[in-house]
């Protein structure tokens, strides 16, 4: 009887949270993708283009997870981070959540904010395949790209397994987070959210204390395997476009043939560049603030490139 008193508080007390968290003013501005709305942060619109598409791995929030690179960006390009529909504060969208649908919604969202191409497509982890996704699906709005840690849609066995291993209990992680446990985690556990700067900070840790939140991830890792990946690995890659590929320099002794899928993800493109992010993880290539210098110098790179119709690897030297 205890114990199921003891339950129930615990989901009294997340809903409540979770109410009180959603009564807060949403960042940015909710857009229509298509039946369903997503949030969009637009800044930088007084500059010229080509506009930054910043697009988060598996399991943030885009508008949240780009803090400290927005905050870069926004001086020299306009730049958009946003919520993909099921994650942070946005609309649940329709199944499946994969690559093909995520780029499909984005592409209609950018229409309706009025953000026209050309496009510099910034991607982290997951985030790198859908660059893939989007050039393939919409190559004369594409003019560059940056790759951080990207995926790899055909990862080898040993970088594959900490992704086999995290989907075996993914799915808990909703119910999870109704009893308030994953809110117990991200208050008192050390994560790359923690490196954000405010609001970013405290928005991540809302959404990832958040059931629909999880619930979203869990719809889009459920599509990784069998839908995303293959349409990334059909995408035929970047072509001669300005291409910066930026690989964490702790990755590689975490997972097998990292450092070769990386190499291999910079010959996507003829002009492209690859850099290694000093002391940088997965996660913490974008969430820490020295990391994301090192990201938006690629950044300025890629659109500066563009701008003046050069070859990236001709400029990147004189940074």
């Amino acid at each position: 009887m205890v114990f199921l008193v003891a339950l129930l508080a615990l989901v009294l007390w997340q809903n409540a949270l979770e109410a009180l968290a959603n009564r807060d003013r949403v960042r940015g501005q909710m857009v229509d993708a298509g039946g369903h709305r997503v949030r969009m942060v637009v800044t930088g619109t007084s500059n010229p283009g080509p506009t930054v598409i910043l697009e988060c791995g598996i399991g943030g929030s885009t508008a949240s997870s780009w803090g400290w690179e927005q905050r870069v960006v926004e001086r020299f390009a306009p730049v958009i981070s946003y919520d993909r529909a099921g994650l942070g504060s946005s609309d649940p969208g329709p199944m499946p959540r994969d690559g093909e649908r995520l780029v499909g919604e984005l592409h209609t969202a950018l229409a309706h904010v009025g953000l026209k191409p050309p496009y510099v497509f910034v991607g982290h982890s997951y985030g790198g395949l859908l660059a893939r996704i989007f050039t393939e699906q919409y190559p004369g709005e594409v003019a560059g790209a940056v790759l951080v840690e990207s995926s790899h849609p055909n990862a080898s066995p040993s970088a594959a397994r900490p992704i086999r291993r995290w989907m075996g209990v993914l799915p808990l992680a909703p119910w999870a987070a109704r009893f308030g446990l994953m809110r117990l985690y991200v208050t008192f556990a050390r994560t790359d959210v923690d490196r954000l700067p405010e609001p970013e900070r405290r928005e991540q840790r809302a959404y990832l204390a958040s059931s629909r939140h999880w619930t979203g991830i869990v719809h889009e890792m459920e599509a990784w395997g069998p839908l995303t990946s293959p349409e990334a690995a059909k995408a035929p890659g970047f072509g001669s476009r300005p291409l910066a590929v930026l690989t964490a320099e702790l990755s590689a002794s975490h997972w097998g043939g990292w450092s070769a899928m990386q190499e291999e993800t910079a010959r996507l493109s003829s002009d492209s560049v690859h850099e290694i992010v000093p002391g940088a993880t997965h996660g913490s290539a974008v969430t820490d603030s020295a990391s994301a210098e090192v990201v938006s110098a690629a950044i300025r790179d890629v659109v500066t490139a563009v701008r003046e119709h050069r070859r990236l690897e001709d400029g990147v030297g004189r940074r």
